[in-house]
């Protein structure tokens, strides 16, 4: 109730803009719901600027259509999340008990490959058409296929990736701001 009291009085005045630091701490589902709303209405109906600073990644995700990445008090990236996405590949989890004769294969082809153990690879790829290669190659190099999986990194990936940090890791920041 702190954390919607707080916003209300923020709001009252109407501001240009409006700063807020982990707005869905301490919120139950339900308020985290309400706040990703009002997070993302604001700017079209009220003409607010809402800058967002928060470690919650998934919640940046949500709501926000600018992003600034910051490092060690440097900028790092700003832009939408479309831009951030561009700056890097998906990737495709294949599933073979061949794993070692499947990462030959592909690397022939021009692929990075990672062996994560129990017959997965990981490949880095650029989009839908790559896996369709990479599947119909390895069918045809004799290479069963149990599973074929693309994924695009999420937005606490790409920033770990981005600061060069471990994935247990926390020390950058994402700010995000929606713009009227």
């Amino acid at each position: 109730m702190k954390q919607r009291l707080g916003i209300a009085i923020a709001l009252l005045p109407v501001p240009e803009l409006l700063i807020l630091d982990e707005p869905t701490n301490g919120l139950d589902p339900a308020g985290i719901h309400e706040m990703r709303e009002l997070i993302r209405t604001m700017p079209e109906q009220e003409g607010v600027t809402v800058f967002l600073s928060s470690h919650l990644l998934a919640e940046v995700e949500q709501v926000a259509t600018r992003i600034g990445i910051i490092d060690k008090g440097r900028v790092i990236f700003e832009g939408s999340p479309d831009e951030l996405r561009a700056s890097t590949q998906d990737e495709a989890t294949l599933v073979t008990d061949r794993a070692r004769d499947a990462q030959q294969v592909l690397a022939a082809g021009g692929w990075a490959t990672s062996y994560n153990g129990n017959g997965h690879i990981t490949v880095r790829v650029n989009g839908q058409s790559d896996v369709a290669v990479i599947n119909r190659r390895l069918v045809e190099g004799g290479i069963p296929v149990y599973g074929l999986h693309v994924a695009q990194p999420s937005l606490e990936d790409i920033f770990l990736n981005l600061t060069g940090q471990p994935s247990h890791a926390n020390a950058g920041t994402v700010a995000a701001a929606e713009r009227n």
